[in-house]
């Protein structure tokens, strides 16, 4: 089993509440309520929009929320549904900003991972958690479950941050061109491939591409690298992933094979 995760998450949202500090949290309260009642309808409504000619809709379920991160879960049956499901998610983070954030000085970021489940990566169906009409409550772990939230440190604004058998998945896809993929760089993950610096690579719609600010491309160099390049060769990007295949094979006689959507 193979499930896509997709974590949105608010940007100043911490210096937004202190704004009403003695307050409480009267202020800010309701823009977080809204956030988490009203995201996760515009994003079904987005992918009800991206699936609209296909016989099957993909759920896109929540899995938790937690501070100021809603963290959702998928299985999508191939590339090509998790590359819509993608561009999907960049059209109702760009949404909801326009609806909910004008006026304010937040903003979304988001990060998608791939997990395969077996022997690694677990899932556990937590009783005592479970809703009382029976609903049963599951939880992930495993060391590619931590990755999404390693790399979610690298997410900024108008983007999604992707792991590397994500990106594997997404260059094979027959609608890979509806996403454009940069590496902007690359940075060690504390428990990801043995302390090798890990690509950092960005996805955003091909068509809209990125909308920073021009404060966030003045004070960070990773969106300065992406405001100002075009967009990373498909070439590129798949020597990035060989590099990583070959460096644990070699130095450390793990073999990663690729991940098969719907296999």
């Amino acid at each position: 089993m193979i499930r896509l995760f997709l974590s949105v998450d608010m940007v100043g949202s911490t210096q937004f509440k202190a704004r009403f500090s003695g307050q409480g949290s009267q202020g800010w309260l309701d823009v977080f309520q809204a956030f988490f009642c009203n995201f996760p309808l515009i994003l079904a409504g987005q992918v009800g929009f991206e699936f609209i000619d296909d016989e099957r809709t993909p759920s896109i379920d929540i899995w938790k929320a937690m501070g100021d991160e809603v963290i959702f879960a998928a299985e999508p049956q191939s590339a090509e549904e998790a590359a819509s499901i993608l561009r999907a998610l960049l059209r109702a983070m760009a949404l909801y900003e326009s609806r909910y954030f004008e006026r304010i000085p937040l903003r979304l970021k988001g990060t998608a991972w791939l997990v395969a489940f077996g022997e690694q990566n677990i899932e556990l169906d937590i009783a005592e958690l479970a809703a009382g009409d029976g609903a049963r409550h599951i939880d992930y772990i495993g060391p590619d479950v931590d990755l999404g939230f390693r790399l979610s440190k690298y997410a900024r604004p108008s983007s999604l941050v992707v792991s590397l058998d994500l990106l594997e998945q997404l260059l094979g896809a027959r609608n890979a061109d509806a996403l454009a993929f940069h590496l902007v760089g690359r940075d060690e993950l504390k428990g990801v491939m043995f302390g090798r610096p890990y690509p950092i690579i960005w996805a955003s719609d091909a068509e809209a591409g990125f909308d920073f600010l021009p404060w966030e491309v003045e004070e960070c160099p990773l969106v300065a690298a992406a405001a100002h390049a075009p967009a990373s060769e498909p070439e590129r990007l798949r020597a990035a992933i060989a590099d990583m295949r070959l460096y644990l094979r070699k130095m450390h006689g793990v073999d990663r094979a690729p991940l098969t959507l719907g296999g």
